[in-house]
């Protein structure tokens, strides 16, 4: 038994150690996707519909631009199976490691012959100072406070005022899911 326990721990530090230090994908910008049977609006309806499906709420809305911005979305976590804000194992690590929030925002313009939809994922991260004079025995307490049973966000003054978002690289992997869901949803509405 305490044979197999350490090994567990052997190889979920590994896991964590080559999660933790491997390189962000980097992927291409998503393609525009290039609409020809509907009208703006019913793209946008459309649009809006994906979003709220993927758990964002539609911060901003503006029919006549073209444009739909989102609340940040805290990330997926791996018990949130039924979450699909997490588009790449490298994210949904990322979401499980770090705070994270992702804004989504689709424009839709009018293009010759048809509605041309563009979507691009924001992400940012959390940092939070860590608390000084940490002892090993307060080590539980480095970022913040609370019971074994259940975790909260506690932070003293300078921690507060050291606090930040950190806007990373976007997330094209997730806005290119958008996109495709999008395709999908006039796909079968029409």
């Amino acid at each position: 038994m305490q044979n197999h326990l350490w090994r567990y721990i052997g190889a979920l530090a590994a896991v964590t150690a080559v999660v933790g230090c491997a390189p962000q994908q980097v992927t291409a910008p998503p393609q525009p996707l290039t609409i020809t049977n509907l009208s703006k609006p019913h793209v946008m309806a459309a649009a809006e519909d994906v979003l709220a499906d993927m758990q964002f709420t539609i911060e901003k809305a503006d029919p006549e631009a073209g444009y739909i911005r989102t609340r940040p979305l805290r990330g997926g976590q791996f018990f949130e199976f039924w979450r699909s804000d997490n588009a790449s194992s490298y994210q949904g690590a990322q979401s499980n490691l770090h705070s994270l929030q992702r804004t989504a925002e689709v424009t839709i313009s009018d293009v010759p012959g048809g509605v041309r939809v563009d979507c691009a994922v924001g992400v940012r991260r959390l940092s939070l100072p860590e608390n000084d004079n940490v002892t090993v025995s307060q080590s539980a307490a480095m970022f913040t406070t609370g019971s074994a049973s259940l975790q909260e966000l506690h932070v003293n003054p300078e921690q507060a005022a050291g606090m930040e978002w950190i806007e990373l690289q976007p997330d094209s992997a997730l806005a290119s899911r958008i996109l495709e869901r999008i395709r999908q949803r006039i796909a079968a509405k029409g």
